[in-house]
C-alpha cells in the first residue's frame, strides 16, 4: 500500500469476503498508521456479497447489505468510503431489495457511489431499469472479469456500460496471472502459484493457441516496448476505450506493483493493440 501511494495510485479495492474479513483490517490498520495526508488522499472501494454460509437463506436486502457494510466500516476504521458495490447478484432477491440497501447507504453519506459486480448484460439492464424507475442512483462502477485470454468476454456489458456512462474495471486482467508468461505449456504450474491454488478455469483457457499467443505478446513487449508480457497485456486493457481502469493485485515480491505502473508508461497505438488483440481471437477493436 506505501508502493501503491507512492506511485499516485490512490483508490484500494477489497471486499468483506476477502479473507473473511482480513483484507478490510488489513487495510484498516494501514490506515492508522499512516500520516493524515495519506489518509486523505486513499480512497476505499469494498462490497457486499449476497448472504451465505451461516446467513445461506436470507434475503440480500436493505436490513443484511447494512449490517454487513457496517462490519466493513469498522475493520476498515473509517466512516465512509468511496464505492459500495454488490458482489454478485442473488437470485433469491428481487433486485429492488437489494437496490434499496446500496441506495440506503449512499443517502446515509456513508458511501460516495454504487456499482455491481459480476453481473451479466440482462442483470445489468435490469438492474438500472429498476433504479431508473424508484428514483435511486445508478450504478456508478461495475466490475466484471476481462483480460487478453478471453477478450470477447462482456462485450455486452460494456456495451452498456458505455451507452450509460458507467464505469468498467475489470478485475483479474492478467488471468490469474496467465498472461504473465510464467506458466509453460505441457508443464504443472508451479507450487504455491495461483493457477496450482486456484485454477478458476484458467487452466481451460491455456490451449495451445493461447501459448502461442502469449510467447508472440511477450516477445513484443520485450522488442518493442522494453516491459514484460503482463505489462503489455494490462497495456492492452489500458488502451480499450470501454475500459476504465483496471483492477491489479500485487505480486508477492517487491516492486509488488511494478507490471502495472510499467503499462502506464506504454504508449500503444491502436493498430499494434488491433494486431495483439487478433492473436487471442478478439471480434472486436476499439
Amino acid at each position: 500500500m506505501d508502493e501503491a501511494v507512492a506511485h499516485g495510485i490512490t483508490l484500494f479495492d477489497t471486499a468483506e469476503s476477502y479473507g473473511a474479513g482480513a483484507s478490510e483490517e488489513m487495510i484498516g490498520r494501514w490506515l492508522r498508521a499512516v500520516d493524515a495526508a495519506t489518509r486523505e488522499r486513499v480512497r476505499i472501494a469494498t462490497k457486499v456479497a449476497p448472504p451465505r454460509g451461516a446467513d445461506a437463506g436470507r434475503a440480500f436486502d436493505r436490513s443484511y447489505i447494512e449490517l454487513t457494510f457496517a462490519g466493513s466500516l469498522d475493520r476498515l476504521g473509517v466512516g465512509s468510503v468511496e464505492l459500495l458495490l454488490s458482489h454478485a447478484p442473488d437470485d433469491g432477491t428481487p433486485i429492488e431489495a437489494t437496490l434499496e440497501g446500496l441506495e440506503a447507504v449512499r443517502e446515509s453519506g456513508q458511501c460516495r457511489s454504487v456499482g455491481a459486480c459480476n453481473v451479466d448484460a440482462a442483470q445489468l439492464t435490469t438492474a438500472l431499469e429498476a433504479a431508473d424507475r424508484l428514483g435511486y442512483a445508478p450504478y456508478h462502477v461495475v466490475q466484471n472479469g476481462y483480460s487478453l485470454l478471453s477478450p470477447n468476454d462482456e462485450l455486452a456489458v460494456r456495451r452498456i456500460c458505455a451507452e450509460r456512462g458507467i464505469a468498467f474495471t475489470p478485475f483479474s486482467p492478467l488471468a490469474g496471472g496467465a498472461l504473465t508468461g510464467k506458466y509453460q505449456r505441457d508443464s504443472p504450474p508451479p507450487p504455491e502459484s495461483r493457477l496450482a491454488l486456484r485454477p478458476d478455469g484458467v487452466d481451460e483457457l491455456l490451449t495451445p493457441a493461447a501459448h502461442d499467443a502469449i510467447d508472440r505478446l511477450g516477445g513484443l513487449a520485450a522488442r518493442r516496448f522494453g516491459v514484460e508480457c503482463g505489462s503489455l497485456a494490462l497495456a492492452w486493457l489500458l488502451a480499450r476505450d470501454d475500459v476504465t481502469a483496471v483492477v491489479i493485485g500485487p505480486s508477492r515480491t517487491a516492486p509488488h506493483l511494478g507490471l502495472g505502473v510499467r503499462a502506464l508508461g506504454v504508449d500503444l497505438p491502436r493498430d499494434v493493440a488491433a494486431e495483439i488483440g487478433s492473436w487471442f481471437g478478439a471480434d472486436e477493436v476499439n
